[in-house]
């Protein structure tokens, strides 16, 4: 009796691209893992600008243990959180936790808040990085907030309902397939929720706070 394989899933960089890449994507993926699936979502235009985000998210699981959620305000994207560039929101959910969870107690498992004064050096450098892409000042100036704006209640019930809760419920089916530890990052455009990657683990900043009590 042949005996059941089980492969460890992880990501590729995703990408926004124009249609007419996406066979050379496919094929970095498969010279990575010939049996790599690639996920291709038809985005709207404007929809790959950074700077129209309202807000980019980390949600990284350890199945059976604590969810953790990042996210940062509008007009970041993934990569200042996920690379531990900027200073952001965080939050540490214990798994027996999420059934529970709600827009209304997330905050209890808050653990670090993002200062006026931490917010407005990320602004800054946000704001160069996007210049030195080619973004103009008019393009960035209504897109990056004078002040931190904390997660809303909106997206935080996106995050638990569409990404947390249903990932909850398929725990044995995670386990079985080796995916005891992985992220889903991305960013809310347009008031959706875009998930770019998913366990691509050299994107993850280390954790400072997990011995620390709340």
């Amino acid at each position: 009796m042949l005996k059941p394989v089980h492969l460890l899933l992880y990501g590729i960089e995703g990408n926004f691209v124009n249609k007419s890449q996406v066979k050379i994507y496919i094929k970095r993926v498969k010279q990575s893992n010939p049996q790599g699936v690639v996920l291709c979502i038809d985005t709207e235009k404007g929809t790959q600008e950074k700077v129209k985000t309202q807000g980019a998210f980390n949600v990284y699981l350890q199945v059976g243990s604590t969810v953790y959620i990042d996210f940062l305000s509008k007009g970041f994207d993934m990569g200042a959180i996920t690379k531990g560039k900027e200073t952001h929101e965080t939050w540490a959910i214990p798994w027996d936790d999420i059934l529970f969870l709600k827009s209304s107690n997330i905050n209890r498992f808050r653990c670090d808040k993002v200062s006026n004064e931490a917010y407005i050096k990320s602004a800054k450098d946000r704001i160069m990085h996007l210049l030195n892409l080619g973004y103009s000042l008019e393009d960035i100036k209504d897109n990056i907030p004078k002040e931190y704006l904390p997660m809303p209640i909106w997206i935080k019930d996106m995050l638990i309902e569409d990404i947390i809760i249903p990932l909850y419920y398929k725990q044995q089916n995670l386990i079985v397939n080796g995916l005891k530890s992985f992220g889903v990052q991305g960013m809310i455009i347009h008031n959706h929720l875009f998930p770019i990657e998913i366990n691509r683990k050299e994107r993850f900043a280390e954790k400072k706070f997990t011995d620390r009590e709340r």
